[in-house]
């Protein structure tokens, strides 16, 4: 019995020290970082939903307060796989080509024939998460990202593939949300930057 009651409390707390949390909103986009010098001259880019292939699709990230309760950080109603495709076309947009939106692509050659554009893109979103500890007069925030993009060539009916990850940690004095999205945003870009460097190389 009491060990049945123990539990209870415990839940009850732990219930409790999550709601004193915030949730904070995180802005998923392309900031350049190191913009790389490509060979392939601006042309017609036809970009694809993205796929989240993480659990939680809107949430990237977690904050431990001092006090051990919890905030949460998410892109919301966007969600991840849509931050991302959009930070994607601003990168292609920033280096001179003309996006075209589509519907959908199964990032197989086979169905490049059936897309009318210069290139095809598409992409995965393998790893997006941000961890920020606090700590005694300071913040440890930890950012894992990790992306596939696909690159279509239909006129040559092939498919290129390229995997990028990066992990970053930064030790902030005074804790801000907008720090853990600044991170995320640079790690996703330099992602971006990274992966198309090698596929329009």
């Amino acid at each position: 019995m009491r060990k049945v009651l123990f539990w209870q409390w415990l839940l009850i707390f732990l219930f409790f020290l999550a709601c004193g949390g915030q949730t904070f909103l995180v802005n998923l986009r392309y900031v350049p970082q190191i913009p790389p010098a490509l060979k392939v001259k601006p042309t017609t880019v036809a970009v694809a939903p993205f796929v989240d292939k993480r659990n939680k699709t809107n949430d990237v990230g977690l904050r431990r307060r001092l006090d051990g309760s919890l905030d949460r950080f998410t892109t919301g109603p966007v969600g991840a796989a849509e931050g991302a495709r959009k930070a994607v076309e601003r990168f292609l947009r920033v280096n001179g080509f003309t996006v075209v939106a589509i519907e959908g692509w199964d990032f197989e050659p086979e169905s490049l024939a059936t897309i009318d554009a210069d290139l095809v893109v598409g992409g995965e979103v393998i790893r997006l998460w941000s961890r920020a500890d606090s700590v005694a007069g300071r913040t440890i925030i930890v950012s894992n990202v990790g992306i596939v993009i696909y690159l279509g060539k239909p006129r040559e009916g092939k498919v290129l593939e390229q995997r990028v990850e990066i992990d970053r940690e930064v030790t902030q004095i005074v804790f801000s949300s907008e720090k853990v999205e600044e991170i995320l945003n640079e790690s996703l870009s330099e992602s971006i930057e990274s992966a198309f460097a090698k596929l329009l190389s």
